[in-house]
């Protein structure tokens, strides 16, 4: 279900939402130009949040009886989709990258 990855790679999977749902990608571009950082950062979490919530009923759905079903798998992949979508479009407005990671001192303030 879940797996590591380096930032590179979590990059590139990002960057391929361009290439595997550009309708999706600009839909949330167009959503965030009306949309102020704390908003675009409330809406990735949002997004990551949905996308591991449908991971959880996939991965239930295959222990429970072997195989997920059909809304399950579409559930899950979509909203992997927006996560992605919303990651990108968090970059793009530089609330997500790794100097800013890097430089967190711990604080909560």
């Amino acid at each position: 279900m879940f797996h590591l990855a380096t930032f590179d790679e979590i990059a590139g999977i990002a960057h391929g939402i361009e290439t595997t749902n550009p309708a999706m990608v600009d839909r949330i571009r167009r959503a965030a130009d009306r949309l102020n950082r704390y908003e675009i950062a409330a809406r990735l979490a949002q997004a990551i949040a949905e996308a591991a919530d449908a991971a959880h009923v996939r991965a239930f759905e295959e222990a429970q009886f072997g195989e997920a079903s059909a809304d399950a798998i579409v559930d899950s992949e979509y909203y992997d989709d927006l996560a992605a979508a919303w990651s990108l479009v968090a970059g793009e407005h530089q609330l997500i990258s790794p100097d800013a990671i890097f430089a967190h001192d711990g604080s909560v303030h």
